[in-house]
């Protein structure tokens, strides 16, 4: 970082892509976006936009921002990789829920333009307004949101009074998908149990490795976030959902849950 910015001593693109290189040998992973950056624009190295990508892709995996971001940025202009407004939007919205502001900004004209994602004018003017700090807050405890309209606190005490409504007969499972209820910071991270009278038109689809695989309507569909009015769920009603037909599911454990 010294090298590169003439922190301390002399710049020298050169020394600081060196120095890059050797650190992102070790793990470090700030050392592994830098080094995407000097391949992206050519400093201390040739430019090189597919080993830039490579980089940024090894970083982004492990949960850091900034290569989530230049991920974002590499799919949508089709930079070292072909070009996906799909897996754009994807990391954009990785990077945005991870606090990079410009991020945010490139989510919110996503949803204005219906780039990579359907068009919602809503969610593009949330991500206007979380990138320009304003905290929308929750109605019930006045907290700021988590998510997109989602509250983790009041949801979590939402889920919580669900418990007991619904089982699926194994108590592995149940725990699971109960946790995930409680660490869910947004609606993408739920996991729920769908009876089978909620399914419609249920047919053959494919084999996996456990069982055979089906596709689905799910009747009430995932959740989307809480109706204050209605006191329930908004949901995305008649839902296509991947369904498997597993033996001896009272026995299910770590192997089945790895693979779901």
């Amino acid at each position: 970082m010294y090298y590169h910015y003439g922190e301390g001593t002399e710049k020298n693109l050169e020394k600081a892509f060196y120095w890059y290189q050797e650190a992102a040998k070790n793990g470090d992973k700030k050392a592994m976006n830098n080094l995407g950056r000097c391949y992206y624009d050519g400093e201390g190295t040739e430019k090189n936009l597919e080993k830039a990508f490579y980089w940024y892709q090894e970083v982004a995996e492990s949960g850091d921002k900034y290569a989530m971001n230049n991920l974002g940025i590499c799919y949508y202009n089709g930079e070292g990789t072909k070009k996906n407004l799909e897996k754009s939007f994807h990391w954009y919205q990785k990077a945005a829920e991870n606090g990079h502001t410009n991020a945010m900004n490139e989510l919110a004209i996503s949803y204005e333009n219906g780039v990579g994602t359907e068009k919602d004018l809503e969610k593009a003017f949330y991500w206007y307004q979380k990138e320009n700090g304003v905290k929308l807050v929750c109605n019930g405890c006045k907290q700021p949101y988590t998510d997109y309209q989602w509250c983790q606190q009041c949801n979590t005490r939402r889920f919580q009074e669900d418990f007991s409504k619904w089982t699926s007969k194994n108590e592995f499972i149940d725990k699971f998908i109960q946790q995930a209820q409680l660490n869910a910071k947004n609606n993408y991270e739920i996991l729920e149990w769908i009876p089978y009278n909620r399914l419609l038109n249920i047919n053959y689809h494919d084999k996996g490795g456990f069982s055979e695989i089906y596709k689905a309507i799910w009747l009430d569909g995932p959740i989307y976030n809480w109706n204050f009015k209605k006191q329930q769920w908004n949901r995305q009603i008649n839902h296509e959902v991947i369904l498997k037909i597993l033996n001896n599911s009272s026995r299910l454990n770590n192997k089945f849950l790895d693979e779901v």
